[in-house]
């Protein structure tokens, strides 16, 4: 990687005193101080931003390293507004923000080594550092769900390909400043260091708890993304808990490891006047999930196995989809912590994915067809991570094991609901994104029968007392 070592001629005529590239406040960022305080921004004001700004981002891509200097990018502006609505439903956020940079490579230069990805990248932090101090707000774009119709509006040529997606405007919002993962699971000396290695497989088995403690952490910082549940799978959850909980008539209720919070929420909701803790991994997972209360108190207390609360101390407690994210040595050992932590008479309601039912063909034949790795393992929300649907019985064994009585169980969707069926294939842009059509008819057809297909349900729902 070489950067640029004289100036073009027509770049330096540039005035770059103009008071259009300063910062709105008139202060100057250092280097360390704009890479510290940049934050990505997803909503922007009416603000126009000239062309003269624009054209200075783009000569701070220009100064970016690249592959043997040869600078074989292509960038594409877009800032009219009628193309920008265009590509909203191709490119996230494209007709929100009032500019759009596509930097494009031609496929056949610079991909050995992944030379091409290299320099893009460097350009689009060029970019983004410099907008910053200009007092703009950028958003390095990933996801593309129209290509085809992205090169069509960009009229690229079929040997180009558009390699990233930056968006710039004036920020309408000042997110805080997020948790950075811990550097000692990060940064290895001299060598690769196996023991701060995340897992690669799907297998909670393969993992142990800080890890995953870890992996949940690094992806709750995509946030967004995760409050859009499969709205038929949460009504029934939501559904089951609010009926179970009310039935305890619980004052005081723990959550086991609630991750992403969405359960939590609901049952904030559904029990306004109770007393709500909940059990987590780690302090951030715990702050995202806070977050989602609007306002609503809820104590988090971390949970490595065990916690400092005293026996007896809850009316009721829930753990939703979570024994399928552990290793299976430390399935047990949670809802033993549940059983110290209830009231004699106490309730345990418990969801968990029912591995003899349709899921488990169905996350064989996304595995065969899709992406492989952990980030998408085939699971419910608000799992992240290795996931593995269990077996009623070996669910039963564990709950009676920690001292339980099983006093009602419920099971759920013996086929997939319309909405589950399109949502698992809404990352396909091939003939699997059809199966969606024949599953979704399955459904309404044999709805008359689920009552008699129960057993064969998805989801299976229990009420677990402490005696």
């Amino acid at each position: 990687m070489t950067t640029v070592q004289e100036k073009p001629a027509a770049i330096a005529a540039a005035n770059v005193n103009s008071e259009a590239l300063r910062h709105p406040s008139g202060t100057e960022l250092d280097v360390s101080t704009g890479i510290r305080t940049r934050r990505t921004i997803r909503r922007w004001t009416d603000q126009a931003v000239t062309d003269e700004v624009v054209k200075e981002l783009l000569e701070c891509a220009l100064w970016a390293p690249s592959a043997c200097n040869m600078q074989l990018w292509t960038f594409i502006v877009v800032t009219d507004p009628a193309i920008r609505q265009s590509l909203g439903d191709a490119v996230p956020f494209a007709d929100k923000a009032p500019v759009c940079i596509f930097i494009c490579y031609n496929t056949r230069f610079s991909e050995g080594s992944h030379a091409n990805i290299q320099s893009a990248s460097a350009a689009v932090m060029n970019m983004l550092l410099r907008a910053h101090s200009l007092g703009l707000g950028g958003f390095w774009q990933a996801t593309i769900h129209d290509r085809q119709k992205l090169r069509a509006t960009l009229q690229l040529p079929p040997d180009v390909e558009v390699l990233s997606t930056t968006l710039f405007g004036y920020p309408a919002e000042s997110p805080g400043a997020p948790a950075r993962r811990d550097p000692s699971h990060l940064v290895h000396w001299q060598h690769f260091d196996q023991r701060f290695t995340l897992p690669s497989s799907p297998d909670p088995d393969d993992w142990r708890l800080e890890q995953i403690a870890d992996y949940q952490q690094a992806r709750v910082r995509a946030g967004p993304k995760y409050n859009k549940p499969i709205q038929s799978e949460y009504d029934a959850v939501r559904s089951y808990l609010a009926h179970a909980l009310r039935r305890t008539d619980a004052k005081k209720v723990v959550d086991l490891l609630p991750c992403t919070g969405l359960y939590l929420e609901a049952i904030a909701e559904e029990l306004p006047e109770a007393e709500l803790h909940f059990l987590e991994l780690g302090e951030q997972v715990a702050s995202f999930a806070k977050a989602r209360l609007k306002g609503r108190d809820a104590t988090y207390h971390e949970y490595r196995g065990r916690t400092d609360l005293p026996d007896c101390s809850f009316d009721a407690a829930t753990c939703v989809f979570r024994l399928e994210n552990l290793p299976g040595v430390d399935r047990q050992p949670l809802l033993r912590e549940a059983y110290r932590l209830l009231k004699p008479g106490g309730a345990l309601v418990l969801a968990h994915v029912n591995r003899a039912s349709y899921f488990e063909p169905m996350r064989l034949a996304r595995q065969a067809l899709g992406r492989q790795d952990v980030q998408y393992v085939l699971s419910t929300d608000p799992a992240l991570g290795p996931f593995v649907a269990l077996m009623p019985g070996d669910v039963d064994d564990l709950a009676q094991g920690a001292g339980f009585r099983v006093e009602h169980e419920h099971r759920a969707f013996p086929l997939p609901a319309e909405d589950e069926a399109k949502h698992r294939v809404r990352a396909f842009n091939n003939w699997v994104s059809k199966l969606q059509h024949p599953v979704a008819a399955a459904y309404r057809v044999t709805e008359p029968l689920h009552g008699a297909l129960r057993p064969l349900g998805k989801i299976r729902f229990l009420t677990l007392r402490k005696p």
